[in-house]
């Protein structure tokens, strides 16, 4: 396997804070969302600043224009986050509070503003000084990542490989890039040559040949690279709100039939709101061909050196494309991954409810724009109008995917906002019993239109841990529900709620909820401290 289902439990630090609708809005924009086929909230993550390259905090969701395919669109959701926690154009909504102290309220939705970033070592598409050039370039700029930024390490080789899941400890990043690493032949093997002889009808079959074979291996390295990013997408779109990639490499070579698959992951990027940050590994190259070892005699080093000079064009695509930045002729590499982790210090999230009825699964472009001169966006540039949801129904492949997440995000000692949701717990009236209340925004959810209503579907399960995280019990449901258009609309202000009873085991110390969309199949976990709760004694059990 390219990457072990464990990787889907570790992404758990998108600390995006929860959307709240935009103050007052104007006279011509009704303030009820109107109701399709399909409901969908589309988030869009914008980077605002100045002429001088300096965050702009400021903005108001009035200061901005946008338009879907060309069609503007009325933005429903608005709000603010930097490293140093939200900023909204509505406070906060107050923990839930209770005229007895015995009510406690807890969230998945952290203020830390940490965009979680994945950093991948591209070893394929990399020569051996570059893969030295990688490794001392992670190892300087970890020392000086800001604190409590969530990084986690994959290496592409042979194949996709997880170092490090997610972490604030930049010490553990370093010790596992410090440790002793033989470099690996770039590609997929053998470097291929053309050794020119005498003979110039044997060199034109022997370039032929190696021509050949030169287009193989680079197709064969298009595509292990394309997959590996497929897998990361895919991985990262458990989660909900922004998510960055820094792909570190000596770029990627790609001809003309395979770009339609470089424009599907740039749409399937876009589609799970991850931004692509690309460092050119190669350094500073003035020339592409100096410096370089040139064998007179290969007569296939005039086509490698061709090539090489558009390796580097591809990264500039997806990232600028996924909102991104990409970075190349820099040899000061260190620099170039800092400045991708600052670029997500301060973000705007934009969020609307597309009003077209084509669901088809076509790209549909974003464009956006303010009011305030001399401000530039930098945002991704479409997102897939996905089919219709039905609910609870999965295939099989998908289903058994799914089951090994969720045993993954169970076992996992940590909380997983792939859903962000609250949950309000307090004694529920009798001797070990907890009344638990679950606060959600339907914007989280993917709903459809079923007889002039929307439906959704859930799993909700509660698991009782012990201490050392041992799981002890686990109680589950499953249940679809219903919403007028008016419930809809008054949710997506208020968040709705699901309430439950449980009954507390006598060993355990803390109750993880999991809910589950089945639609989009996206996950959120909240962990309740049991001794928070003011229960009645609660008999120890002998399990």
């Amino acid at each position: 396997m390219l990457l072990a289902a464990l990787l889907a439990s570790s992404l758990i630090y998108a600390q995006n804070p929860p959307l709240k609708p935009p103050s007052q809005p104007t006279d011509s924009e009704p303030s009820a969302i109107r109701i399709k086929k399909t409901i969908r909230l589309v988030e869009v993550d914008v980077i605002a600043k100045d002429k001088k390259g300096l965050p702009i905090t400021n903005l108001e969701a009035k200061d901005f224009t946008l338009k879907d395919d060309g069609h503007i669109e009325k933005i429903t959701l608005f709000s603010l986050q930097n490293r140093s926690g939200p900023v909204e154009e509505n406070a906060d909504r107050e923990p839930a509070t209770s005229s007895s102290n015995s009510t406690h309220t807890f969230s998945n939705a952290h203020a830390s503003g940490a965009v979680p970033i994945i950093i991948l070592m591209d070893l394929l598409n990399s020569s051996w000084d570059n893969q030295s050039a990688i490794r001392s370039s992670l190892v300087a700029s970890f020392k000086r990542i800001p604190p409590q930024t969530p990084i986690a390490l994959v290496i592409l080789s042979e194949d996709l490989k997880l170092v490090s899941d997610f972490t604030t400890d930049m010490k553990s990043l370093t010790t596992l890039l410090q440790k002793p690493a033989a470099p690996r032949q770039e590609g997929m093997g053998p470097a291929i040559t053309a050794t020119q002889t005498s003979n110039e009808k044997a060199n034109e079959t022997i370039m032929k040949s190696a021509i050949r074979a030169f287009n193989q291996e680079s197709g064969a390295r298009v595509d292990r690279t394309v997959r590996a990013l497929n897998l990361i997408r895919t991985q990262l779109s458990h989660m909900q709100g922004r998510k960055s990639l820094i792909w570190v490499g000596g770029g990627l070579s790609v001809g003309p039939h395979d770009w339609r698959a470089i424009r599907n992951v740039i749409d399937q990027f876009n589609d799970a709101n991850v931004a692509v940050y690309t460092v050119d590994a190669r350094g500073v190259l003035l020339d592409y061909g100096i410096g370089a070892e040139i064998d007179q005699n290969d007569m296939i080093d005039d086509l490698d050196a061709e090539r090489a000079k558009t390796r580097g064009d591809i990264l500039d695509v997806i990232a600028r494309d996924t909102g991104g930045v990409p970075y190349r002729n820099t040899n000061a590499l260190d620099q170039a991954v800092l400045r991708a982790v600052d670029d997500n210090s301060t973000v705007y999230t934009l969020g609307f409810y597309p009003h077209h009825g084509d669901w088809q699964g076509k790209p549909h472009k974003i464009e956006l724009a303010v009011t305030r001169p001399g401000i530039s966006l930098r945002y991704r540039s479409s997102y897939l109008a996905t089919p219709e949801a039905k609910p609870g129904v999965e295939a099989k492949d998908k289903n058994e995917d799914q089951q090994q997440t969720l045993e993954a995000i169970i076992a996992s000692s940590l909380e997983f906002p792939g859903l962000r949701f609250s949950v309000e717990a307090m004694p529920g009236g009798h001797p070990g019993i907890a009344s638990l209340a679950l606060h959600i925004s339907p914007a989280e959810l993917r709903l459809s239109m079923r007889d002039e209503n929307l439906t959704g579907a859930l799993q909700l399960t509660f698991i009782q841990k012990r201490p050392s995280g041992e799981e002890l019990s686990r109680k589950n449901s499953a249940f679809s529900f219903q919403l007028s258009p008016d419930q809809y609309n008054d949710a997506v202000a208020h968040t709705f709620t699901l309430t439950s009873s449980l009954k507390l085991h006598g060993n355990a110390s803390k109750i993880r909820v999991l809910l589950r969309d089945l639609n989009s199949g996206r996950i959120g976990t909240v962990d309740v401290a049991i001794d928070a709760i003011s229960v009645d004694a609660i008999p120890e059990s002998t399990d």
